[in-house]
């Protein structure tokens, strides 16, 4: 339960901080573009460090790591609740996003260290994926609520108390674990590249959105983060004890897994703030009303999450990896097909159950696939480039969806086509685009899974003698 609860307070602040953004920018002073590095500073952080997040856990020990960053996002919430100008925030904000990408990928691999893998991780699986949902869809819900009464301060501290007390809690009720032995030493060229490179690769979308996808913004940190990681690469062949292990990804299991994640990242992030925004902007919901249409989906999804920890082992990841993201990409066409200006919100509430579902169940089972064959010694490393992948594909969805979006209305607009139907419109279109992005996901992560699967074959295979 504490593991679960650390997830749940880093997905709520993802997205909590959101509505509060037109306060934040008149409260203290940002610029109408520059009020967006409230959301890019953390984002940018928590992607770019993800991996050496979860490496050092392995190497540090699990426990102390989580402790140490549960103790420090709990601080780095409060620093921003007391920040008194944009600067001061936007730097608690990069702290507060460091703090977690310590926690999430510690946090999975503490799990995956309990649980063996089968049933029980199954369970807790499930459960690791309900928290992400709930965390995520939390935020977009409990924020417009809690910027209406209590200043948008009210978002930041209110993660302060589940941080110490989960701080507190973690020495009494979660067990230690071996640390493994660290022959080279801590990798410091590799730790400084992959942090750069990640975190330059998962900027460039959202300067993409705001500046122009050609323009100097997004192409410059692009092509920075891409040869930082080739650079990368280059030192962990040479690395006597290298900082990732570059052989882990010629496992057909995890390329297929990060496939699924990408497109679960791509979902939690894009589906349900495109569906928040067409309920406010479109249909004239105020943020608390468009938070009680999607309220309904977590408490459904508490209940789905159950029996996905005891289906998936029945059916085998193989089938709940493309089955999951089949049907996701299906259901969001769905709501998409039922997106217009004059929409029944009951039955538009109806249609987004089975959608939140699907997402749930792709969560869950990429993260039961990133941790599956994993060593003792790897659980934080793979369960840094799960989250990594998630990372991105929230970042990366919101920036190209939403200037998509918005990209459709104003052509419409610019063609006498009436406000609210050009939104309607522009919203339809980005969910299509995500529904056919999803189902690209799931015919590659196919074609990865049958890849993987002929390989084992193949090693299993009994030597013949001529």
């Amino acid at each position: 339960m504490v593991v679960l609860s650390a997830q749940f307070v880093i997905m709520l602040d993802a997205s909590i901080v959101t509505v509060a953004l037109p306060d934040i920018q008149h409260e203290l002073g940002f610029s109408a573009s520059g009020v967006q590095a409230v959301v890019t500073a953390y984002n940018v952080a928590f992607g770019g460090a993800l991996i050496l997040g979860g490496r050092v856990g392995d190497l540090f020990g699990r426990r102390r790591v989580f402790m140490l960053g549960m103790a420090g996002f709990a601080l780095s919430s409060l620093l921003c609740s007391l920040s008194v100008d944009a600067a001061m925030l936007v730097a608690c904000r990069v702290l507060q996003g460091l703090s977690a990408a310590v926690i999430a990928p510690t946090a999975l691999a503490l799990l995956a260290d309990v649980f063996p893998e089968g049933p029980a991780r199954a369970r807790a699986m499930s459960r690791f994926g309900i928290a992400t949902v709930l965390g995520f869809v939390g935020g977009l819900v409990c924020s417009g609520l809690l910027v209406d009464s209590l200043g948008w301060q009210s978002v930041f501290y209110v993660t302060v108390p589940v941080g110490v007390l989960v701080a507190v809690l973690i020495p009494r009720l979660i067990p230690s674990a071996p640390v493994a032995a660290r022959p080279g030493g801590l990798d410091v060229l590799g730790a400084v590249l992959i942090t750069m490179g990640v975190a330059l690769v998962v900027v460039a979308p959202t300067q993409g959105s705001a500046r122009g996808w050609t323009s100097p913004q997004c192409v410059v940190p692009l092509v920075a983060g891409l040869c930082a990681l080739a650079l990368f690469v280059v030192v962990e062949r040479r690395h006597p004890d290298p900082l990732v292990r570059l052989g882990l990804f010629r496992s057909g299991m995890l390329r297929a897994a990060n496939v699924v994640t990408l497109a679960s990242g791509l979902l939690s992030g894009s589906a349900y703030l495109l569906v928040t925004l067409y309920l406010q902007e479109v249909m004239g919901c105020t943020p608390v009303q468009a938070g009680l249409i999607v309220a309904p989906i977590g408490l459904v999804n508490v209940l789905f999450g159950v029996v996905l920890g005891r289906l998936i082992p029945r059916i085998g990841l193989v089938v709940s990896l493309t089955g999951a993201t089949v049907s996701a990409g299906l259901l969001v066409a769905l709501v998409a097909s039922q997106v217009a200006v004059a929409q029944n919100l009951v039955l538009f509430g109806l249609v987004l159950f089975p959608m939140g579902m699907s997402i749930l169940a792709t969560t869950v089972a990429s993260t039961l696939a990133a941790t599956a064959g994993v060593t003792p010694r790897e659980q934080g490393l793979a369960a840094g480039v799960r989250q990594t992948s998630f990372q991105f594909g929230i970042a990366l969805g919101v920036a190209v969806l939403l200037s998509l979006a918005s990209s459709r209305t104003s052509v419409l607009e610019g063609e006498g086509v009436a406000h609210g139907q050009a939104l309607a419109a522009g919203y339809r279109l980005a969910l299509y685009v995500l529904a056919v992005l999803v189902i690209v996901a799931a015919i590659v992560t196919f074609a990865e899974l049958r890849n993987h699967r002929r390989a084992d074959t193949t090693r299993r295979a009994p030597a013949t003698t001529p």
